[in-house]
């Protein structure tokens, strides 16, 4: 697997500050400049590297044999037996793998709920506790309520089934292992003709998953509060929907003392935060936008430009997190969140539409400072901001018809927040820097086909799944890049502070996926792993081996890839240089919840093509 270290001019952006700081802005302390040893070390070991406190280095791969049928998705690690539960969506369920050996991956069994179940369609997620294995289990209907089912983790029976909400899209276990939290996201039908309500189920297994209760936080609280809402800078535009209608949640966290969890509504672009003893929704948190024309925020809009093209453009991100992480440094609980984007894009009703097709209002954009655009017909150039992706339900101010501001999917980058929703870090353009400069021409590609640059006028690399691990005394981040591919790391220890590691990716551009895989007799992983999906970490007490172990899922290749973390053993290697005073700063350079969240019709989600009906691409 190729490595790279990064260049002098990264470390020296986050040193000197010469194009912003931390928090919601510049290439979150890159390398420290000076430190050769460790990049030389990171540059033998493969990937490109910031300061080498951690490696990943893959020692493992199991392969499905399915391209782009979802043959690895979400995945869990139950290291009382040492396996790994992998969601199969072509199985409708989960491969069962040992581990024990995490060099050879073995596939030992398999959970086929879709034909062991009634009016099961698919397997949307797994966890595992000590004692049993929990799958989300979406309806034949997927509006109609959805089950979760309770296995053993060794002999794979099952030990009961619990209703949920529609639509099942993330399972969790209580850190304490007795209660079992699904996020039911109830997405509308194609037509609209009917939305049901999202909600958080609670399932309770205290007294063993033969007999497991169930209460639901549901957000009917909200309805006939649309309004405030909207002014907070909480989406809420589903035709006709209600605020509980409209609400999608999509995964969840839960405090170390199992006593909160917080639930991402992605469309929304808010956080719920749910008392899980008492099953209410007790906070609900804007997230806000992330404004592109500052230093540090950097993107490549188009993917007609010729290329890598990173820099400033007046718009403004809509964060939309899908994963959630939380971890408790010095013992206050931090939210880390992937901020991929999500669009809503049905039969009878999508917001989605490219600059081009906007009226904009010329006297709104200060041309001054956009590098060579000096008019609002040169601005919808494609090769400019023509092509881009943007929302139609925000951006008209005044309500005249013609676009003051432009509003786009995902923040393209990952994200720190306090449990009050106040956010204290963001990636900035550091997904698309390093992705630039590690792969060159074969930047912003997407995951199942050859298409150099194609990603950008979209949600570039779009950070998707993460998980969050403890080595020694810190704590890290690993975010997949859900098109590109590969693993982002990030020390996480210092939340304002969080400084890049290093990234991996053994994806392998010389092969053609389309004429060697699809339409060839290629096996499914021959272009590397594409598509990481999921991601789970056991720690080195938990690993079977002496190191701790991060676990990817990628949906396209249908291969589950086993990274093996080594650490140099220096808890005090310092990992970046961060002030707040610097410009670019994340806790500064966001736009707040958004004076005008939530103006206009707004439209509804649709599915990728890899997913389903409904969710943007």
């Amino acid at each position: 697997m190729e490595r790279t270290h990064q260049t002098s001019e990264i470390g020296r952006r986050a040193v000197l500050g010469l194009t912003g700081g931390t928090v919601l802005g510049l290439l979150a302390g890159t390398a420290v400049a000076g430190n050769d040893q460790a990049a030389a070390d990171a540059e033998a070991a493969g990937g490109v590297s910031g300061v080498e406190n951690v490696t990943l280095e893959q020692i493992g791969r199991y392969e499905s044999g399915l391209f782009d049928e979802g043959g690895a998705e979400i995945i869990a690690y139950h290291a009382p037996t040492q396996r790994l539960f992998v969601i199969n969506a072509d199985l409708g369920g989960v491969d069962v793998l040992d581990v024990s050996d995490p060099t050879t991956p073995e596939k030992v069994g398999a959970i086929d709920a879709a034909s062991e179940l009634d009016d099961v369609s698919s397997a949307n997620s797994v966890a595992t506790s000590a004692d049993v294995v929990a799958v989300a289990l979406e309806a034949e209907v997927a509006q109609d309520p959805g089950q979760v089912g309770l296995y053993d983790p060794e002999t794979l029976d099952r030990l009961g089934t619990a209703p949920v909400g529609p639509l099942p899209d993330k399972v969790t276990f209580t850190p304490d292992g007795t209660r079992v939290l699904v996020a039911n996201e109830g997405e509308p039908t194609d037509n609209y003709a009917y939305d049901p309500r999202g909600s958080v189920s609670i399932v309770d297994v205290s007294d063993g998953a033969a007999a497991p209760t169930v209460s639901t936080a549901d957000f009917t609280a909200f309805d006939g509060k649309e309004d405030q809402l909207r002014k907070r800078g909480i989406r809420i535009f589903g035709p006709n929907a209600s605020a509980s209608q409209d609400f999608e949640p999509e995964y969840v966290a839960v405090s170390d003392d199992s006593e909160t969890a917080w639930v991402p509504l992605q469309e929304n672009n808010a956080i719920a935060e749910v008392d899980i003893d008492t099953a209410t929704i007790t906070d609900l948190m804007p997230l806000g936008f992330k404004d592109y024309s500052l230093a540090g925020n950097e993107l490549d809009a188009s993917n007609e430009d010729g290329g890598v093209n990173i820099q400033n453009w007046p718009i403004n991100g809509i964060l939309q997190p899908d994963a959630i992480g939380a971890y408790s440094p010095d013992g206050q609980t931090y939210l880390v969140t992937a901020n991929e984007g999500d669009s809503r894009d049905y039969g009878s009703f999508s917001e989605e539409a490219e600059v081009a097709d906007l009226r904009l209002d010329p006297e709104a954009f200060d041309f001054d400072g956009i590098e060579g655009i000096d008019s609002v017909e040169e601005l919808q150039r494609p090769e400019n901001l023509g092509a881009k992706g943007v929302t139609t339900t925000l951006g008209d101010v005044d309500g005249d018809g013609r676009y003051e501001e432009l509003y786009v999917f995902g923040g393209r980058s990952f994200s720190i927040f306090t449990t009050n929703g106040t956010r204290v870090f963001d990636s900035g353009s550091d997904f698309e820097t390093i992705t630039a400069e590690r792969f060159g021409d074969q930047f912003n590609n997407d995951n199942n086909e050859h298409d150099p640059d194609g990603r950008s006028d979209n949600k570039g690399p779009e950070p998707e799944g993460l998980t969050i691990g403890q080595v020694g005394d810190r704590y890290y981040a690993f975010i997949g890049l859900e098109r590109i591919g590969g693993v982002m790391v990030y020390d996480i220890t210092d939340p304002e502070c969080a400084t890049f590691v290093e990234y991996v990716n053994n994806r392998d551009f010389s092969v053609d996926i389309e004429a060697a895989i699809e339409d060839g007799d290629a096996p499914a992983g021959a272009a590397g792993d594409l598509g990481p999906e999921g991601l789970d970490f056991a720690t080195a007490e938990e690993s079977p081996i002496d190191d701790p172990l991060v676990f990817v899922g990628h949906e396209i290749s249908g291969t589950t890839a086993i990274f093996r973390v080594t650490s140099d053993g220096n808890a005090d290697v310092p990992v970046g240089s961060c002030s707040t005073d610097l410009p670019g700063n994340g806790r500064k350079n966001g736009r707040g919840n958004g004076r005008k969240n939530g103006r206009g019709n707004g439209r509804k989600n649709g599915h990728d093509k890899d997913r389903g009906n409904g969710r943007g691409s």
